[in-house]
C-alpha cells in the first residue's frame, strides 16, 4: 500500500515576517484560502487513504496541525523531540511505517511547496510507487531547469532504466548540491540535470536497508525505536535515542551514496516556494506589475511585492520592494535581495530579538 509522509517541521525563514517560529510557512495561506499543508494533504487524498498519510512534526505543532488537518487521526502525527535534519525524521516514519505495513511504500512530500496540476502530479507519483515496488530502488523526482539556479540540488541522469509510454526513469549519476552560477549554466545547458525536488518514493524495507548500508550507527538506532514502539517508554526512549542521531539530510546521508536510486522527470510545475519572489510567478499582478495581498494605496509604485495584514501600507515613487507587514515587525526590502531574509533573521537573534521572529 502507499503512504505518504509530510515533513512539516521547518521554520522557512526566507518568509519573516510573515513566518515565525510559531507560525511557520507551511501553515501560510500564499495560494489561496488553504495553507500550503492543508493543500499539500488535500493533493494525495484522492490517491492515498486518509489513514495513510502521515505528518513528521515536532510538539510545538501538534495543535496547529489538529487544527489545520482534523481528519487525520491523531497518531499519523509522528513527533520529532527535537530537529535533526531529515535523515533522522523519516527514518522515524519508515521504522513506523515498517511496523505496520512491512510492504509499505512510501512517498515523502515536503509540505511547503508548489505544484501545478494536481491531477498530473497523481499519476507521476503513482507511477513511481509501481516503479519503486517493482524495481527495489530509491526514487526522486526531478525538475527539469530553467534557469541556472544557484539555489537548488542537481541530479544528472544515466542511463534510462524504463520508459513506459513515455514515462521515464533514469539511474542516478550524481547529486550536486547548490552550485555557482557557471556550474549551474552548464548543467543547464548539457540537458543531462534536473533540479532536485526533495520528494521521494521508496519501499519501506528499501530506505531501511540503505540505512543499514549507509548510515549504519543510525540505523543501530531506528532498529532499536522499531522494537520499542508502542510501548509505555516509547516517548521517552525516542527521545534519548533521537539526541545520539547524527544531524544529517537525506541526500547526503543516503540519496548521495547509495547506488540504487532513481529519478523520474517530472511532468507538473514545481516550485519550493523559497522565498518572496518564487510566488511572483504564480500570483496575479496589478497593472503596475504589483502582488498585492492587504490594503494597499499606492502613487507611481511598480513591480512590488506588498502584503499587509491588518495596517495600510501606503507608498509613493517606489519600485522593485518587497514590503511585509506582521503583527510583530516590517520589513522592506530590495526585492531582489530577498535570499538574505534568512540572514537579516539571524541579526535578529543576535540581538536577542526574539520576540520579534
Amino acid at each position: 500500500m502507499l503512504y505518504a509522509v509530510i515533513l512539516a517541521g521547518g521554520v522557512g525563514s526566507r518568509f519573516w515576517p510573515k513566518s515565525s517560529s510559531a507560525n511557520p510557512k507551511q501553515f501560510l495561506q500564499i495560494f489561496g484560502d488553504k495553507s500550503l499543508l492543508q493543500t499539500t494533504a488535500g493533493r494525495v487524498r484522492p490517491l492515498i487513504r486518509q489513514d495513510c498519510v502521515y505528518v513528521v512534526t515536532n510538539d510545538r505543532y501538534f495543535d496547529k496541525i489538529r487544527e489545520q488537518l482534523p481528519e487525520l487521526p491523531p497518531e499519523n502525527l509522528i513527533i520529532e523531540p527535537e530537529a535533526r535534519e531529515t535523515a533522522a525524521g523519516i527514518g522515524l516514519a519508515a521504522v513506523r511505517l515498517a511496523r505496520r505495513d512491512p510492504q509499505a511504500v512510501m512517498a515523502v512530500l515536503p509540505s511547503d511547496h508548489f505544484i501545478g496540476s494536481e491531477q498530473d502530479f497523481r499519476r507521476c507519483l503513482s507511477w513511481a510507487a509501481e516503479f519503486a515496488r517493482n524495481h527495489k530502488m530509491l526514487v526522486t523526482f526531478g525538475i527539469r531547469p530553467t534557469e541556472p539556479k544557484t539555489g537548488y540540488g542537481y541530479i544528472k541522469m544515466d542511463r534510462l532504466l524504463v520508459n513506459d509510454n513515455g514515462r521515464r526513469a533514469y539511474h542516478v549519476a550524481e547529486f550536486t548540491e547548490k552550485p555557482d552560477f557557471d556550474r549551474a549554466l552548464r548543467f543547464l545547458q548539457s540537458g543531462k540535470y534536473l533540479w532536485n525536488s526533495g520528494m521521494f518514493v521508496w519501499r519501506v524495507q528499501e530506505i531501511l536497508q540503505a540505512y543499514r548500508r549507509h548510515m549504519p550507527e543510525m540505523y543501530q538506532h531506528l532498529a532499536h525505536l522499531y522494537e520499542i514502539l508502542g510501548t509505555p517508554d516509547e516517548k521517552e526512549i525516542i527521545r534519548e535515542t533521537y539526541a545520539k542521531m547524527e544531524k544529517l539530510s537525506v541526500d547526503y546521508a543516503i540519496m548521495e551514496k547509495a547506488d540504487n536510486v532513481a529519478v523520474i522527470p517530472a511532468d507538473f510545475a514545481w516550485d519550493d516556494v523559497g522565498s518572496w519572489r518564487s510566488v511572483e510567478r504564480f500570483l496575479s499582478q496589478d497593472n503596475a506589475g504589483n502582488i498585492v495581498n492587504g490594503l494597499h494605496v499606492g502613487i507611481d509604485t511598480s513591480r512590488s511585492i506588498i502584503e499587509s495584514e491588518d495596517l495600510l501600507i501606503a507608498t509613493i515613487g517606489v519600485r522593485d520592494l518587497l514590503i511585509v507587514q506582521s503583527d510583530r515587525a516590517i520589513l522592506v526590502a530590495d526585492k531582489e535581495r530577498d535570499q538574505e531574509i534568512k540572514d537579516l533573521v539571524r541579526r535578529i537573534e543576535k540581538r536577542n530579538l526574539r520576540e520579534f521572529l
